[in-house]
């Protein structure tokens, strides 16, 4: 029987396939930051961070398949760009640069799913306890 870390595949008590679950890591950050695609998967933090705005790059879209999920847990811009300038699909534009929470009192709890799949990327924006957020898409 093949085996996966050793272990075979094996049906836990909540009954999930163990060998096949998703423990995402969490990447905490408190200063502008380059993601891997190596990273994929992971909810990258901004914490307690002492700049005025948190730039978060993406990985090249042609490193996809990959995913990310960007929480806000600070009062200051936090701000998603990708790598090449006027790739990112999100709200409303098929090439933009970026996405940000950069409203006032509109910051803290501020989510984005992104993702690509090797030939694309997205953003989404993701609301907090059905609070909706102003995410201001960055164009150059």
């Amino acid at each position: 029987m093949k085996t996966f870390m050793g272990r075979g595949a094996a049906v836990g008590q909540y009954g999930q396939i163990e060998s096949m679950q998703w423990f995402p890591k969490f990447i905490t950050t408190i200063v502008d930051r380059t993601l891997t695609a190596a990273e994929s998967g992971s909810f990258i933090v901004n914490t307690a961070a002492t700049e005025a705005e948190i730039i978060l790059t993406l990985p090249a879209i042609a490193d996809g398949p990959w995913i990310f999920f960007c929480l806000n847990s600070a009062d200051v811009t936090l701000t998603v760009t990708a790598e090449t300038a006027d790739t990112l699909i999100t709200f409303n534009n098929l090439a933009a640069d970026g996405i940000a929470y950069s409203t006032s009192s509109e910051k803290i709890g501020g989510a984005f799913m992104v993702c690509s799949d090797g030939t694309s990327a997205w953003a989404v924006p993701m609301g907090v306890g059905g609070h909706i957020q102003t995410a201001t898409v960055v164009d150059a």
